[in-house]
């Protein structure tokens, strides 16, 4: 764990581990919801009316992240769990909803980048991340 004082405020930075278990505890979440969602549709002869379901649950499940760091302080579930949440590199805010969009694109280079954009965490100042980079935001420990 890394401390460091931003703007008279001492920020402790979250690093990898405690981001990855919180990233993996929404992941596990989302994907019972979305296996909960399609329980109702086991046998589709038609794949096209799946792909677009799963296209939708997708989209829902996106829309409610980007809420939820809104909604409730930076935190999805796994960070809340985690005590870590997502706020913004220059006033240590919580995020607004363009931000809390560019950060899922970032997301979304991240892994296209062979997941090194995850990884960054490990190489970076401030702990950041590609994504954090991109949407000019740091994830840190909740006080």
């Amino acid at each position: 764990m890394e401390e460091n004082e931003q703007g008279g405020v001492t920020v402790e930075y979250a690093g990898f581990i405690v981001r990855w278990v919180a990233f993996t505890i929404d992941n596990a979440l989302f994907a019972f919801v979305t296996i909960v969602l399609l329980f109702p549709f086991p046998n589709f002869e038609d794949p096209i009316p799946i792909g677009i379901y799963r296209a939708v649950i997708t989209v829902a499940i996106v829309a409610a992240t980007i809420a939820m760091w809104v909604k409730y302080d930076g935190a999805t579930p796994g960070k809340k769990l985690m005590k870590i949440k997502i706020v913004d590199a220059d006033t240590l805010e919580s995020i607004d909803a363009k931000t809390g969009v560019k950060r899922y694109l970032g997301y979304i280079l991240s892994s296209v980048m062979l997941l090194i954009g995850f990884a960054m965490v490990l190489f970076t100042e401030k702990k950041q991340a590609f994504h954090d980079k991109f949407a000019k935001t740091l994830v840190v420990h909740a006080t």
